[in-house]
């Protein structure tokens, strides 16, 4: 085991967006003497599947598990990492946000985070802290976007096979074996989660998994009576956002405007978080249409995959300047999106808008006071 090593370890199914991830792992401050890699997984047949070959591919002492989805704005985030686990030797694993007590009895209370910082999209979610003047809060889970460790169990593949609750068992696991489960304290948040909504399809199957095998740490004695949920309702329910997105797919394959304008601008779905990415292209082109543009983000023949790849590169290049200050792309972004588009995704992904249209207000004529 290499005591001088950390492996940052991902599961990836989107190259573009593991290439933004890796963006800022690479402008991490590496301390002098330590050594860093990173692993990437494919074809995972699980979270924990995944993970465990990655674990079992580095002599790294410390691995960070992270989505592919996650960027580390904190520059400082080996060190800091490596002061926490320095702090006490009985942190085995920590996260980002966590939760300080499981023992609450529903699958809608273990989802309710209540300690650390991350910033979610444009939204901050921001906890307290117990006041323990420590660098670290004791937590009983923690949230799996990103889980760091500094010794190596392994993740429970036998008995979460799909993408929930492998976060929150890994920290059960760690308890089992002696270890705590902690959140560090950060002053400025550390990561932002680049998510775009949870898939429920299977996550109740998987919470009943969860409270059959950590019952006696839960102290749990009566499992019919807690776990009462209409599991065939919630799966229903994610159903039908499936069903929903892929018929908003087929409406941009098919160039029909004038439905998607009905659906994503004047209805209330156009505040659904499932289909934020596909409101946005409609706004755009809008816009772009009423000023009369002849250069239109929304080009003839575009497929709802190409017109989402051409909008988070728009995202991503926004978010470089927000969070490691990289204006190296103000060019391309003159060039390649109108200053509605801009705009657009700057109101509904970016948290620190005033920071970034200032920067780039010279390339587009815009001050950040036109976004409320």
């Amino acid at each position: 085991m290499d005591e001088k090593k950390m492996v940052f370890i991902t599961c990836v199914n989107d190259e573009a967006e593991y290439a933004e991830c890796r963006y800022y792992l690479e402008r991490l401050r590496i301390p002098e003497g330590y050594a860093v890699e990173m692993i990437k997984i494919q074809d995972a047949l699980s979270m924990a599947a995944g993970y465990n070959v990655g674990m079992k591919s580095s002599d790294a002492k410390y691995k960070v598990y992270l989505h592919q989805d996650v960027f580390i704005r904190n520059q400082n985030f080996i060190s800091e990492i490596l002061e926490v686990f320095a702090q006490d030797e009985q942190i085995g694993i920590l996260g980002m946000i966590g939760k300080r007590n499981l023992k609450m009895g529903s699958a809608e209370m273990v989802m309710i985070r209540d300690t650390g910082r991350v910033i979610d999209n444009e939204y901050i979610w921001s906890f307290g802290y117990p006041a323990s003047g420590k660098r670290y809060a004791e937590v009983q889970a923690s949230d799996g976007l990103l889980l760091a460790t500094q010794y190596d169990i392994p993740w429970r593949e036998d008995i979460f096979t799909g993408w929930d609750f492998y976060d929150i068992s890994q920290c059960m696991e760690f308890q089992k074996s002696g270890f705590k489960v902690a959140v560090p304290v950060q002053e400025e948040i550390w990561c932002y989660h680049d998510t775009l909504y949870s898939k429920f399809t299977h996550y109740y199957d998987h919470y009943k998994c969860f409270l059959q095998e950590y019952a006696e740490m839960l102290e749990i004695d009566d499992l019919e009576t807690l776990d009462s949920y209409t599991y065939e309702k919630e799966q229903e329910c994610a159903q039908a956002i499936e069903e929903l997105r892929a018929g908003v797919v087929d409406l941009f394959d098919m160039g029909d405007k004038s439905s998607l304008r009905t659906l994503l601008l004047e209805s209330d779905l156009r505040k659904s978080i499932y289909l934020r990415e596909y409101a946005s292209i409609v706004s755009i082109d809008y816009q772009e249409e009423t000023a009369g543009l002849r250069q239109r983000f929304w080009e003839p023949g575009r497929t709802a995959v190409q017109l989402v790849s051409k909008l988070r590169k728009l995202k991503y290049m926004l978010k470089r300047i927000e969070y490691a200050g990289d204006c190296s792309q103000k060019e391309q972004l003159r060039t390649e999106y109108s200053r509605y588009a801009v705009l657009d995704v700057c109101s509904r992904y970016v948290t620190d808008k005033e920071r970034v249209l200032g920067k780039i207000a010279d390339l587009l004529e815009v001050r950040s006071c036109v976004i409320q």
